[in-house]
């Protein structure tokens, strides 16, 4: 009896430490981690097809929004989650507006810095949605 109420209260020991440690480890990529102000940040994605010519993070009272600038004209709305949900969905889509230098752009909500985010692009030219994943980087330049 004693070793198995040892064993429990070891195994409670681990689990309150790994949760404290992911807590502690995620702080600057958390909402809220990055002071107010913008930050030019990096874009990784899964596809050569779907990829970032440019990416602004704007932190305003610690909620976080992306300017994603594409490169081409081939995507026109994005959703985050799978193409199956964007095709049945009538909220969250994100459609897209010119920006200053005539590129498609979309300002879009950021969960997460430096995770990866299951997101769909709608293919105009296919009429057809695809799944992507997403990587948004921390800014380098926050202290």
């Amino acid at each position: 009896m004693r070793k198995r109420l040892m064993v429990l209260f070891a195994s409670a020991l681990l689990c309150v430490g790994v949760a404290l440690s992911v807590a502690g480890c995620s702080g600057s990529t958390q909402r809220g981690g990055l002071a107010d102000g913008t930050y030019p940040i990096e874009v990784e994605t899964d596809s050569s097809m779907f990829r970032a010519d440019s990416c602004q993070l704007t932190v305003e009272d610690g909620t976080y929004t992306a300017q994603l600038v594409l490169p081409g004209e081939g995507f026109s709305k994005l959703y985050f989650g799978t193409a199956e949900d964007a095709a049945a969905a009538t909220d969250g889509i994100f459609d897209y507006y010119l920006n200053d230098e005539g590129k498609y752009a979309f300002d879009i909500p950021v969960s997460a810095l430096d995770e990866e985010l299951t997101i769909a692009a709608y293919g105009q030219r296919r009429d057809t949605w695809y799944d992507h994943t997403i990587v948004f980087h921390a800014p380098t330049d926050a202290a």
